[in-house]
């Protein structure tokens, strides 16, 4: 299986990275005071990867190999260097590249609450998970909003190892990434994520007020809630009917 190594964190501040002016994400053009420097302290992580195991797994530790060109947002403000990102779905990680042919990563950001990626049309927002573990942080993608309610997706990777193959076929199955997929909501109510299960009962919670009237749309529609595409479905077309 793949090691991972995390060397020294690194602050930069109007640093000359790969011989440009490279992201300015302390913000020091426009936060006046040493504030910043504070806010963005372990913002970028070097990271090392060990390329030869990476090899022998089956699949992909992302949905998108490829960086793009993407804003990073501090504190609701966008910095206006270009910045070329991915997102690492295994290590939950947002990578930094110097442009879109880059295929090794190098520079990880560091998970921040303040801080925001627009990668793509795709906006990441580090969220704390579980509430006994406020520390602990993850990566979510916003994408339903209304004045009451937003629905964020975690798109990650799981690593299954490698194991024997069924009887009579003989060998080990490979090692491999699987794809993870799973929602969640904040509301006026509810202003930590909460997931939502694949289940009716989890999409009633989502509207509360409105259960029978939810309860008849999925039934004339004869939705069958098996997956978050169908959490989806429900979600964007109840208030069309």
């Amino acid at each position: 299986m793949k090691k991972y190594f995390l060397l020294l964190p690194a602050l930069f501040w109007g640093v000359n990275i790969w011989g440009q002016s490279y992201v300015d994400i302390t913000g020091a053009n426009r936060f006046s005071s040493t504030r910043a420097l504070d806010d963005f302290n372990n913002l970028k992580n070097i990271i090392k990867e060990d390329e030869a195991l990476i090899e022998n797994i089956k699949g992909s530790m992302y949905y998108n190999e490829i960086f793009q060109e993407s804003k990073i947002i501090f504190k609701g403000n966008p910095i206006k260097e270009k910045a070329f990102l991915r997102y690492n779905s295994y290590k939950d990680e947002i990578e930094i590249g110097k442009n879109s042919n880059q295929k090794k990563a190098t520079i990880a950001l560091t998970k921040d609450l303040n801080v925001e990626a627009l990668i793509g049309n795709e906006l990441f927002k580090a969220f704390p998970l579980n509430p006994k573990k406020e520390n602990e942080i993850s990566y979510l993608i916003q994408i339903y909003s209304n004045d009451n309610l937003r629905i964020y997706i975690q798109k990650s990777k799981k690593f299954v190892d490698e194991k024997p193959a069924p009887s009579g076929i003989g060998g080990f199955l490979p090692a491999r990434f699987d794809n993870r997929i799973r929602l969640f909501y904040t509301s006026k109510l509810v202003t930590n994520p909460k997931e939502i299960k694949t289940n009716k009962k989890s999409i009633i919670n989502l509207f509360p007020d409105e259960e029978a009237e939810l309860k008849k749309f999925i039934s004339n529609k004869k939705i069958k809630i098996k997956d978050h595409n169908d959490v989806l479905y429900v979600v964007e077309n109840f208030k069309r009917n």
